[in-house]
């Protein structure tokens, strides 16, 4: 079978390392699907987009948003964009894999996801968004910088908490964090029990983004590390046969 096409966005420092495509890379080695992946700058992603009839994921200025990931799969001609979409296409495309919404399960999976978004997101856009400016390759840089300053209303650098707020600001994180760390000890190891599901992949693409943005000697990435008597690294290494090759 000829390899699903993978879309994903490039940095030569790191490899893989936004949390919306790291989830859909875990996705397709848990279903034992070959892909091959298919680097794209920033700059390049809405023409390349265009170019496979992929569909807007959103809007931007009342114009059409594409973003990533996106998948183009050979075997049936589809081309599908969205995270959320891509898993459930992915189930129903190859029902004989591993599934990512086992019957009767996708309201839980939004459910935990939703919560630890809920009490976690608001600290992890100052934390972790500026910085990835540092990861991107030098084509990217300008787009994101530009985009991401226009979204926030001002300088990357300056969103970034110091001092006391940034003290504050990991405290919020910890709280939701250690808050999914006793579900998964109360039924784990996983969010569905002994299983992973797609929303594990989601909660782990968060935590590699942490990890490979600001690095394991970061502040954040040593303060995860200790989170829940050290859980959450666990869970990311119980999800390690997930991974594949983040740079390929």
């Amino acid at each position: 079978m000829a390899p699903i096409i993978f879309y994903d966005i490039p940095s030569d420092k790191v490899g893989c390392w936004s949390p919306n495509t790291w989830k859909i890379r875990y996705a397709l080695n848990f279903k034992g699907l070959p892909f091959r992946t298919d680097w794209v700058e920033y700059p390049d992603i809405e023409a390349k987009c265009k170019d496979i009839g992929a569909e807007p994921t959103g809007t931007r200025d009342d114009k059409p948003l594409y973003t990533f990931p996106v998948i183009q799969d050979p075997h049936t001609g589809k081309v599908v964009s969205d995270g959320p979409k891509i898993a459930r296409y992915l189930d129903e495309a190859y029902p004989d894999t591993p599934k990512l919404f086992p019957p009767g399960t996708e309201d839980k999976q939004n459910a935990v996801f939703a919560e630890l978004i809920q009490k976690g997101g608001p600290a992890l856009r100052p934390l972790v968004i500026p910085p990835v400016v540092n990861i991107l390759n030098d084509v990217s840089k300008p787009y994101f910088r530009t985009t991401r300053e226009k979204m926030f209303g001002g300088k990357l650098e300056d969103l970034v908490p110091q001092g006391d707020d940034r003290k504050a600001t990991l405290e919020q994180l910890r709280q939701a964090f250690e808050a999914f760390a006793k579900r998964l000890d109360e039924g784990g190891p996983f969010i569905l029990g002994d299983k992973p599901s797609f929303a594990d992949f989601i909660v782990a693409g968060f935590l590699q983004w942490f990890r490979v943005t600001l690095g394991e000697d970061s502040d954040l990435w040593e303060a995860v590390s200790t989170w829940g008597d050290g859980r959450l690294l666990k869970y990311l290494e119980d999800l390690r046969p997930y991974e594949g090759n983040p740079r390929a």
